[in-house]
């Protein structure tokens, strides 16, 4: 029986070898008339995405150059208020000796002031001493007049001298007066000068932290949209790379032989009491979801074409139970993306005990002998690039 299992897989490779020549010249005629299929269409999507990407590391990189002229116009108001703030120093400094001079000019002003104090007492005096002379001239029985008219005129002149020094006094204090007036005017006017350059500074200095949070912000946008845009880039060149000689598939699998489902069962409508073996997949078909993957042994692409073909070897598992279900054989690329493989699908099955067939006859309740056995059968495969598809799957 084994032998007849190893002639039968020698002639099944053999039968592929031979048709494959077939299928390449039938391949090259068939890219002229026929359309590609239309996973194709997948490639001009992830071109698609690879452009977007493209178009938003461009405005991106847009939102970059806007910010550094932003940054840039503001380092240059800095730098003007740096300047403003440079020559407010010396006007802080010349605002220190008008101070300082109009600190003089109050001292100044308060020996003025003393000084007419000083006028003002003996001025009081003088007319205290003028009462007194009215007084004793009264009080005298013996009155020089013309002695007494004397020292009154004398005592009108010094008070006429001191009215008139008190005069002057008073100018001088008027117009030290205005000249502190004027003094405080300036004064005024250089401090709220500084007061706005400050509150310009506090302004372009708020301005400026936000707009390096903002080019910070831009600039992290930036970097994770090319590592994306890399990444996206790195996935297309793995997915159109023509020398790429492993890839990893999925698909489905057609065999001619069917699981066996083994069960007891009434022989038919005339004999309900006789149970007998029966299989309840009878059908030659199966399908079968297949994982593996395909290693090219030969390149059939044309130089500079659009879509790649090639030859190489396929080893791939199917079912749930992978490590009891292999599938190997020659593997065809297609269209860059399909994958026609066909070959050995080796299994392990469930099968009747030697002896039993199916149409025994069995009593009710008795279980159906049967035991484990591998198998070689023959399959056709429909595979598709794994990587191709996670891709679309995401998009």
């Amino acid at each position: 029986m084994i032998k007849n299992q190893h002639f039968i897989i020698l002639f099944a490779v053999f039968f592929v070898m031979a048709i494959n020549s077939q299928i390449h010249a039938q391949s090259t005629s068939a890219a002229e008339s026929e359309k590609p299929l239309p996973m194709v269409d997948s490639l001009a999507t992830m071109r698609y995405m690879l452009n977007e990407e493209r178009n938003k590391v461009a405005d991106q990189a847009q939102k970059l150059d806007s910010v550094y002229r932003q940054i840039k116009s503001l380092s240059g108001e800095l730098e003007r208020l740096k300047q403003r703030e440079s020559e407010l120093v010396p006007l802080n400094e010349a605002l220190n000796l008008k101070i300082i001079e109009l600190g003089a000019e109050l001292h100044s002003k308060n020996n003025f002031l003393e000084e007419q104090l000083r006028i003002q007492k003996e001025k009081e005096q003088l007319f205290t001493e003028k009462e007194q002379l009215y007084k004793d001239a009264i009080n005298s029985s013996m009155i020089d007049k013309v002695k007494l008219e004397g020292q009154i005129s004398a005592k009108d002149s010094r008070l006429d001298g001191k009215e008139r020094e008190i005069g002057l006094l008073q100018l001088s204090i008027d117009e030290k007066n205005r000249d502190i007036l004027t003094r405080n005017s300036e004064i005024q006017k250089i401090i709220s000068d500084k007061d706005m350059a400050d509150r310009r500074i506090d302004t372009l200095r708020t301005t400026l932290t936000e707009a390096e949070k903002s080019l910070v912000k831009t600039g992290e946008q930036l970097k994770y949209t090319e590592l994306k845009l890399k990444d996206c880039e790195g996935r297309y060149a793995n997915v159109t790379n023509k020398k790429k000689k492993t890839r990893v598939v999925q698909g489905f699998a057609i065999k001619n032989y069917r699981t066996p489902d083994f069960a007891l069962a009434p022989k038919d409508a005339n004999n309900p009491g006789i149970y007998v073996i029966t299989n309840k997949n009878t059908s030659n078909i199966e399908f079968d979801f297949v994982t593996g993957a395909s290693f090219m042994l030969k390149d059939l692409s044309k130089p500079n074409a659009a879509l790649t073909y090639d030859v190489g070897f396929f080893l791939g598992f199917g079912g749930n139970n992978l490590f009891k279900n292999f599938y190997l054989g020659p593997n065809f690329k297609l269209f860059d993306v399909l994958h026609v493989n066909l070959g050995a699908n080796v299994r392990e099955y469930e099968a009747l005990k030697e002896g039993f067939n199916v149409g025994d006859r069995l009593d009710a309740g008795i279980a159906i002998p049967t035991t484990k056995e591998w198998k070689i059968k023959p399959y056709f495969g429909l595979t598709f690039d794994l990587e191709l598809l996670t891709m679309i799957g995401k998009r």
